[in-house]
């Protein structure tokens, strides 16, 4: 009877106590408090899908912008896969969503990462959502953008929600 309270106790710990250490890094931004290099790039990377040609333009126009595992290993252009699934349904939705972008709501993940190997960078993730165009329905979309701690913001994983 006594061993089964030993490993109870530590597991009733760790789910009350888990969720509030992992979410309670997480912060609720307003639109007044997001970096602007990082809101200069949203507005890039929208401009960059509403303005192209073909996925194939976008994908061009991205790499500038791009980080992460978005990128090949070599850093010179958009994964095959990313182009393929992520940036062509974000490339082929995007005229559903106001541009410039509106944002909805902004999510700061502190000390996040994103990327394999030659592509690893590190840095605080903003969660951005963005508005539908009025009259269009749906809910509002998140682009995760990362902003290192020295350099520029990239665009980042889970593009492909538009």
């Amino acid at each position: 009877m006594k061993k089964s309270y030993t490993i109870l106790i530590p597991v009733i710990c760790l789910v009350v106590f888990l969720p509030n250490i992992v979410l309670g890094q997480n912060k609720e931004l307003k639109n007044n408090e997001i970096p602007q290099d990082v809101v200069t790039v949203l507005n890039e990377y929208m401009k960059i899908l509403t303005t192209s040609t073909s996925v194939d333009d976008a994908a061009s126009k991205l790499v500038k912008i791009a980080g992460g595992h978005l990128l090949t290993s070599d850093l010179t252009g958009i994964s095959s896969d990313v182009k393929m699934f992520s940036l062509k349904k974000d490339f082929e939705n995007s005229k559903f969503y106001a541009y410039p972008p509106v944002i909805t709501r902004c999510m700061l993940v502190p000390g996040d990462y994103d990327g394999f190997q030659s592509t690893l960078f590190e840095g605080d993730r903003y969660k951005i959502w963005i508005k539908k165009k009025d009259g269009v329905n749906g809910m509002p979309a998140p682009i995760p953008i990362i902003k290192p701690k020295s350099g520029t913001p990239k665009v980042v994983s889970n593009i492909g929600s538009l």
